[in-house]
């Protein structure tokens, strides 16, 4: 459905502008803000979703849109207990597992078994939280070792992309709409990390856009109403594993050169993929018109 102009600037800008303004101030009063990052997040999407989707009910589950809404404010919260009391990895990887196979459960619950099987269902719980916590592992990894603009960048190119996918390539608008404002969240990280080196996008940030993301995708991929193609299944398998490129920029050659080179060999790899990701989505697009 198109959209007006008043809910593009509120549903795209605004959750950014909040993001943005508000992360700089915590930064600025703060020795480590982290945490103000991952409920920033989740609320400047739930202004997203508010303004592009504006029906929100309960429970979660009485629609499928509806839990969009709600996973992004439990990830906000998940992530925002993470940045504060800093457990170890394995206890990370374990809640953050525990919370994304009872979303994807809920949201696939209501396709058995019209579009797929109970066991059908299990298998792609399993399948699709593996492919979360490794996105997850890579970029929050990432943040960890890279402070910067590096993380947002990757992240950007990543929502933009999969709101090519799901509005041209899949035809599903309002997942396509709710990515964008994911990227206009993930442009807001870029300029804080462009001003300082010191804002680091770890413990919050990128684990709540990278789970709101992936949701995002699952939505799509099993509410769309298109009959997806092979060519289409290999371009989704490949924006997937795009994130993986990213370990480019850590081989020891690049180790003693700068960190704009670092910067370059770990984005450039990632985003000329998810180009030609995009580019083949639009093109296929054009041709069925």
């Amino acid at each position: 459905m198109p959209y007006t102009a008043m809910q593009m600037v509120c549903g795209l800008f605004l959750p950014a502008a909040l993001v943005g303004l508000v992360a700089a101030g915590a930064w600025r009063l703060f020795a480590d803000a982290r945490w103000v990052f991952g409920p920033l997040v989740a609320i400047g999407f739930g202004i997203a979703y508010w303004n592009l989707e504006p029906k929100i009910g309960w429970p979660p589950n009485a629609n499928v849109l509806y839990l969009l809404f709600y996973f992004a404010l439990a990830a906000g919260i998940l992530a925002k207990a993470d940045a504060l009391f800093r457990p170890p990895w394995w206890l990370r990887i374990v809640l953050l597992a525990i919370l994304w196979r009872l979303a994807v459960r809920l949201l696939l619950i209501r396709q058995v078994p019209n579009l797929i099987s109970a066991s059908g269902m299990e298998m792609w719980i399993d399948v699709s939280t593996l492919v979360t916590l490794v996105w997850w592992l890579v970029i929050e990894g990432l943040a960890e070792r890279a402070p910067g603009v590096t993380v947002p960048i990757l992240l950007a190119t990543l929502a933009a992309s999969v709101a090519v996918v799901l509005a041209i390539g899949w035809h599903i608008q309002s997942s396509g709409a709710l990515a964008g404002a994911l990227v206009a969240i993930c442009v807001a990280g870029i300029v804080l990390g462009a001003f300082t080196r010191r804002i680091s996008f770890s413990h919050g940030y990128a684990q709540t856009v990278v789970l709101i993301l992936q949701l995002l995708l699952v939505h799509g991929y099993f509410y769309t109403d298109d009959t997806l193609s092979g060519t289409q299944q290999a371009w989704i398998t490949a924006l997937l594993a795009s994130p993986l490129l990213a370990f480019l920029g850590d081989v020891p050659v690049l180790r003693r050169r700068s960190a704009g080179w670092r910067v370059a060999a770990r984005v450039a790899p990632v985003m000329i993929l998810l180009a030609a990701v995009c580019a083949a989505t639009v093109r296929d697009y054009l041709h069925a018109e």
